[in-house]
């Protein structure tokens, strides 16, 4: 219930910042999701609970791609690279430690996690009220199609958006299938240990690759993070031991926050006039690869096992450096 209005609404989202200005779609973004959150902590019943997910879906989905936008709108073309590199190390840091967090308060009640992410959220609505300062935006409600068709007909936004859709679609369908794997001969905090490495080696990663997207260039950190990605699929093709996973999956770590470092700087730099659409529908396509990838990649796991899964995933690698090659950077 979480996933659809998320994956829905963000399509909009951005566009509509570019109309009515950032600071009010993130005020609405943050102030829904922590009113969800609170609906989710006094849920009584399992259908209240999922009708309280999904409004937490439509509040994130105002948040995550006006994010970008604000990064493209406040900071200069020579220092984005460096705050994208920190946003990239933040949200990977919520993806890593989120669920460690919220386990050690779900063991003393599960409606805590929700109390603490309805404050949290809440606060943040209270900073951006009244110490963001962004222009109001100006324009009509039926421009909102009109900016999302005009991003989705750039041929730039189109070639980043392939990029990052098969860039989630690969890690998803590995993350997915290896712990799948490697659940016949290994304890589930041990798989959790395993695939949080991924996370903790790009939020060390990160500030450095966005300090060489500025200094070496978009489009070369674009390449460099994809043959890292790839050089980290071929060693996992060589490694069969719980062990020696954890350097294949640093080497992705390492990779994909290179990789979207450039990615998230280049999108918000596509379109200047329609930052936040260029945004929405980038997010958009990213987490189309997040909700395909398993059931797509099934077929193939159930046939060939994880090696046909790396074998596609270093597919999905060569083609973004083909595609990669047509970017302007």
């Amino acid at each position: 219930m979480y996933m659809i209005p998320f994956a829905f609404f963000q399509l909009f989202s951005g566009a509509l910042s570019d109309i009515y200005g950032r600071k009010r779609i993130i005020l609405f973004g943050l102030f829904t999701y922590s009113l969800a959150s609170l609906l989710c902590a006094s849920s009584t019943t399992i259908g209240l609970f999922l009708g309280a997910r999904a409004l937490q879906g439509l509040g994130i989905a105002f948040i995550a791609p006006i994010i970008l936008a604000v990064i493209g709108d406040v900071f200069e073309y020579k220092e984005r690279g460096r705050i994208m590199g920190g946003y990239g190390a933040s949200t990977t840091a919520g993806t890593a430690l989120g669920p460690f967090v919220g386990g050690f308060f779900a063991l003393i009640d599960w409606r805590l996690v929700f109390l603490l992410l309805f404050l949290f959220s809440g606060l943040l609505g209270l900073v951006f009220l009244f110490s963001f300062d962004a222009s109001k935006g100006g324009g009509e409600l039926k421009e909102v199609l009109g900016k999302i068709r005009g991003v989705a007909k750039n041929n730039e936004v189109l070639l980043l958006c392939m990029i990052g859709l098969l860039v989630f679609f690969g890690n998803i369908a590995m993350m997915t299938f290896l712990s799948d794997t490697l659940k016949i001969s290994v304890s589930e905090d041990k798989i959790g240990i395993l695939l949080s490495s991924f996370g903790f080696v790009g939020i060390a990663t990160a500030p450095i690759a966005g300090y060489l997207t500025d200094f070496v260039g978009r489009k070369k950190m674009l390449l460099i993070g994809l043959t890292i990605l790839l050089g980290a699929f071929l060693v996992l093709m060589q490694v069969n031991t719980y062990t020696a996973f954890f350097i294949p999956l640093a080497i992705m770590g390492i990779g994909n926050i290179t990789i979207f470092t450039s990615l998230n700087t280049m999108i918000v730099e596509c379109v200047p006039e329609s930052r936040g659409a260029a945004a929405s529908f980038y997010n958009s396509c990213r987490f189309l690869g997040y909700g395909l990838a398993p059931v797509v990649t099934l077929p193939v796991y159930l046939a060939y096992e994880l090696d046909g899964i790396v074998i596609l995933c270093v597919c999905f690698v060569v083609m973004n450096i083909v595609i990669s090659m047509r970017v302007r950077g």
